[in-house]
């Protein structure tokens, strides 16, 4: 994401709320088409862009719930390793950095303990992610690698309050040798409630430790994921994602696929394989990505969520503006040749029989791959995109590709759009899309987000911007034969922690909570249509009530979505041709009592009200939407 409009001043914000949420004069009729065909509408309209911004990825997603677990570079990716987030614990215990000891290649650096007394335990402390949150009847898993100079006993793992009382503690089997070796244990703490002033720690209390030196490297600690999956998604976070009923998951960029240079760019194989050998990156967005998180953990949230993977692949472009000469673009296009093997290639391939060790021997099926991110901010694209989209054809020929830029030198089956306008912008867009070329190709509206202030990154993630969010919805949705997917961006954030505002998904190290946006996307696309009908209308036109209606066969369901940017409520009557509705319908309606209104970790304001309306026949009603409100409407047909 970058700069795609100018802020907004507060003299148009004026205006924007004067000329943009208005009240009809007219009572608003529509007549519903079921006796003409509809257009068929993208399976795959509503998903999911991520990429590691505003903290979201470690400590926020990736459910590792330690901080500096591997030691590889500072928390700002630009200074040495060190013990940061590490403390000793007992009087008896030094800790250090050091670069002597290492695990392997990766990983050179290991975290020593001095012990001098067990008078108290000695031993490590690390104080998590803002905290390590301990919840009642949640199951701990914690491991780590470990040696020993002077000392062949056991050690103790324990999560603990900060000032010291344990939570839970056990002992792993095995001794410390001269040799590193993993250990692992489960932790259950006996506690009635949710608390996050913790931490976790690994000590010994023998005296047989005393004048010793303990290794460790490499350390883990996670709660239980979602879908149960090692190294997987922190569990109301992966619950959050998935109750958006995400069709599709475009990964891992955004910016962070670029890279703040070419050298930084994202890079698949130090994402891969067992915790141990993956190496972390600079990221794009002023912090360290462990890549904890890999590739083959992108898929598996694919699998678990039921999404279809959109690979976004380097395209030779960096966020410094350096682009790679087309004539040295080879070892980057053999990069995502590589990557692309990894994934489909069948165990007899290098990189397929690599993915099969790492765990998953069945080949994923990549429909969708997209080359480069943002790609108009760059002057090269058209020869790099020849380049990857001759080798990427070549090698798949079926695949569909993404571009993100225009370019004349080959085809593309999909051209990725962004949006970060302000409100009167978004909602003046409702009907961009309504006659484009219809030519075979077809539009991903990549990222997209109401920035009420104007763009980029500095507003509220209120009512006002999921209302002009859920009008600009509102057209894509009418023109889902042309936009084959939607997504919101950024997803999430880390409260406090945040390099971009608004995003759909507020989260801290105790809690999640989500915005009006959040409500507005789910309800949008929980209720799917396949077939988006003709609405003829009569005693008003669009503004500031906003529609589209869409039919779904395999329910029997039609829905209509309106939304109301008005200060008043509007009463609208429905005919349907051509269908007999059951006598009650469902309502859910998304709205507060300000534009301001605003969710909270301790409150929220606004969330989705669900009720029943009755009809005046089989083929009529009216319904009066409330001001200020985002309203799906869910008719049942007679069979």
């Amino acid at each position: 994401m970058k700069l795609l409009s100018a802020s907004l001043s507060a003299v148009a914000t004026a205006f924007l709320l004067s000329s943009t949420f208005i009240q009809s004069a007219n009572a608003l009729s529509l007549t519903i088409r079921n006796d003409v065909p509809g257009n068929a509408s993208s399976p795959i309209l509503y998903g999911l862009m991520y990429e590691d911004i505003n903290r979201c990825g470690d400590g926020g997603m990736y459910g590792q719930m330690l901080r500096n677990w591997n030691f590889q570079k500072d928390d700002s990716g630009t200074k040495d390793p060190s013990t940061e987030f590490w403390s000793a614990v007992g009087d008896g215990a030094k800790i250090a950095l050091d670069d002597s000891v290492g695990l392997n290649d990766a990983n050179k650096n290991s975290l020593r303990l001095d012990v001098s007394s067990v008078k108290t335990p000695a031993g490590v402390a690390n104080e998590g992610w803002w905290g390590v949150r301990a919840q009642p009847d949640e199951t701990y898993t914690a491991s780590f690698f470990a040696k020993a100079n002077g000392y062949s006993g056991k050690v103790n793992v324990s999560l603990q309050t900060n000032d010291g009382t344990v939570l839970a503690s056990a002992t792993p089997e095995g001794k410390l040798s001269s040799d590193f070796q993993q250990f692992s244990v489960t932790l259950k703490p006996k506690i009635s409630s949710t608390s996050v002033d913790n931490r976790f720690v690994v000590s010994v209390d023998s005296e047989d430790a005393v004048g010793s030196s303990i290794y460790f490297q490499v350390f883990s600690l996670f709660g239980e994921t979602f879908a149960d999956r090692e190294n997987g998604l922190r569990q109301d976070i992966g619950k959050a994602l998935n109750d958006l009923n995400p069709s599709f998951f475009r990964f891992p960029g955004g910016n962070n696929l670029e890279g703040v240079s070419i050298p930084q760019r994202w890079k698949f194989q130090q994402t891969i394989g067992p915790l141990e050998d993956r190496v972390g990156r600079l990221g794009d967005w002023t912090y360290w990505n462990t890549n904890g998180q890999g590739l083959l953990d992108y898929m598996y949230m694919c699998e678990d969520m039921g999404m279809e993977p959109i690979l976004d692949v380097y395209a030779g472009y960096s966020l410094d503006g350096s682009s790679v000469a087309e004539e040295d673009l080879g070892p980057y296009v053999d990069e995502v040749l590589d990557e692309l093997e990894y994934l489909t290639g069948s165990k007899d391939t290098k990189w397929g029989s690599l993915r099969a060790s790492h765990g998953h021997p069945e080949p994923f099926d990549i429909k969708y791959i997209e080359i480069g991110n943002e790609d108009w901010f760059s002057t090269t694209y058209d020869y790099r995109y020849k380049t990857f989209y001759d080798a990427i054809t070549k090698a798949y020929p079926n695949v569909t590709i993404i571009e993100t830029a225009e370019q004349s030198s080959r085809p593309w089956d999909i051209y990725d759009d962004h949006y970060y306008l302000d409100t009167k912008a978004m909602i003046g867009n409702y009907d961009h899309y309504d006659n484009y070329p219809r030519n075979g190709t077809g539009i991903f509206v990549g990222e997209f987000g109401t920035n009420v202030k104007g763009c980029c990154g500095n507003s509220s993630a209120n009512l006002e911007a999921a209302l002009a969010d859920a009008v600009f919805m509102t057209g894509l949705e009418r023109n889902s034969d042309l936009v084959k997917m939607i997504a919101y961006a950024p997803t999430m954030k880390r409260v406090g922690h945040e390099q971009w505002n608004p995003d759909m998904i507020h989260f801290d190290t105790e809690a999640v909570w989500l915005t009006p946006s959040y409500h507005v996307f789910q309800q949008w696309s929980i209720n799917r249509a396949d077939t988006i009908l003709q609405v003829d209308h009569s005693d008003g036109e669009f503004g500031p009530l906003y529609w589209v209606v869409g039919s779904k066969k395999e329910t029997a369901q039609i829905f209509v979505k309106m939304v109301n940017t008005g200060s008043e409520a509007e009463k609208v009557s429905f005919n349907l041709k051509n269908a007999a509705i059951h006598s009650q319908g469902v309502a859910r309606v998304i709205t507060g009592s300000s534009l301001d209104d605003e969710n909270t970790k301790d409150k929220s304001t606004v969330t989705v009200k669900e009720s029943t309306f009755n009809m005046d026949t089989l083929t009529s009603f009216t319904y009066t939407f409330e001001p200020y409100s985002a309203t799906v409407l869910l008719l049942h047909l007679q069979k």
